[in-house]
């Protein structure tokens, strides 16, 4: 990596070779009193010279300083908000399998719409969906700076995971009743509920994949 201090380096040692030269100079041009006088005022000048160069040094320092400060104050919010959103993405794989497959999904089976849209919404499935979505809210405002890529994200992700609820609970006209929520689903299995899962699942692999490459770009 360059040397963030190698100008000022090589800029006071010119001032220090040019000062050291024309002190020569004068003496070795001048004779006696006078020769001696002109090179003392030239190292008067050089002094002065060299004084303003390191004033205005470290000015330019400073400000690099203050630069790099804030620029590493922003990296680290930005990388906390991508972990948060690590934290929440991971929920949602755990609340979904708890959704579809824990021990109280089989209560879920065969009800209407406006009751799946309830219950999804007091889950922690949906509310792992919401907290997602503020994590995705903050990476387009603070980390990328657009607007919609990641809410866009989120909104998708939510938009499947009730197209999915309404197709794995939905009431159904079979009269068997089924033992178990695996078989409830397998009963369910069709083109329209594997679709859905093939668009949840790419979608959950897209998101994991710009996750990490989030990560990677702000922890170095």
């Amino acid at each position: 990596m360059k040397d963030p201090y190698a100008f000022g380096f090589y800029c006071a040692l010119f001032a220090l070779a040019a000062m050291t030269g024309a002190v020569f100079y004068e003496s070795y041009t001048g004779a006696g009193f006078s020769g001696s006088a002109r090179a003392y005022d030239v190292i008067n000048s050089c002094s002065a010279l060299v004084q303003a160069l390191a004033a205005i040094g470290l000015v330019g320092l400073a400000f690099k300083a203050y630069r790099a400060w804030k620029n590493e104050i922003i990296h680290n919010k930005a990388l906390g908000i991508i972990w948060d959103a690590n934290v929440a993405f991971r929920e949602i794989e755990l609340s979904f399998n708890e959704w579809f497959f824990g021990p109280n999904a089989v209560d879920k089976a065969n009800s209407e719409g406006s009751r799946i849209t309830s219950l999804l919404a007091a889950s922690p499935f949906g509310a792992s969906l919401r907290s997602f979505k503020k994590q995705c809210i903050l990476i387009d405002k603070v980390v990328i700076k657009d607007d919609w890529q990641w809410v866009n994200h989120a909104t998708e992700l939510d938009m499947l995971a009730r197209v999915l609820s309404m197709d794995a609970f939905r009431p159904t006209t079979k009269a068997k009743e089924t033992a178990n929520i695996i078989d409830f689903l397998y009963s369910r299995e069709g083109e329209a509920l594997k679709r859905t899962q093939g668009e949840w699942e790419m979608l959950m692999k897209v998101i994991e994949k710009d996750l990490a490459a989030l990560e990677a770009e702000y922890s170095e």
